[in-house]
């Protein structure tokens, strides 16, 4: 198997989520900050764990690969980072598939499904632009709201006593 370095910038984006879930393969990407750190904790990191610095904080490229299926069955499971002197960080990804559809988080990399081992290229400004400063808010779709649908349950007028009130006694 060739254990050739690969550049996550020319990898193809998973575009919809048919793609995602026709995908043998996935690869996640993301940053992790992992905090304010001291300066000789930054310098660690970043010279041993290919972390990088940005705006004066300390982040470091995530890089998650699993089935479609593993992803969505550990969505919501924290990834604990370790790093060396006892200092560790956590990594969350919330299993919001259309925000990490929306921020290009995802790629289908079925076609390295076969390796034993997938190393990538330190493309820290690739990172820095799509992960951090080129960043946009998600919004999430709002549901059509229908004027003329019927209620679901027709309101009973005189029928009970509205909450904090009592039946008037005749």
């Amino acid at each position: 198997m060739d254990n050739s370095l690969i550049k996550i910038s020319s990898l193809p984006l998973v575009e919809n989520p048919s793609q995602f879930h026709a995908a043998r393969l996935i690869l996640l990407v993301d940053v992790l900050f992992v905090g304010d750190t001291p300066r000789k904790m930054r310098e660690h990191i970043k010279n041993n764990h290919g972390g990088f610095i940005y705006d004066k904080k300390t982040y470091i490229p995530i890089t998650l690969t699993g089935t479609p299926e593993s992803l969505i069955a550990n969505a919501g499971t924290p990834i604990v980072f370790k790093f060396d002197y006892g200092f560790e960080s956590d990594y969350h990804f919330n299993g919001n598939f259309e925000a990490a559809i929306f921020h290009k988080k995802l790629y289908d990399i079925s076609h390295l499904s076969g390796l034993s081992s997938i190393q990538f290229v330190k493309e820290e400004e690739f990172i820095v632009e799509r992960y951090l400063s080129g960043v946009r808010e998600y919004f999430e779709p709002e549901k059509e709201a229908k004027l003329l649908a019927p209620v679901a349950k027709m309101p009973a007028i005189g029928q009970k006593a509205m909450k904090g009130l009592t039946l008037v006694k005749k």
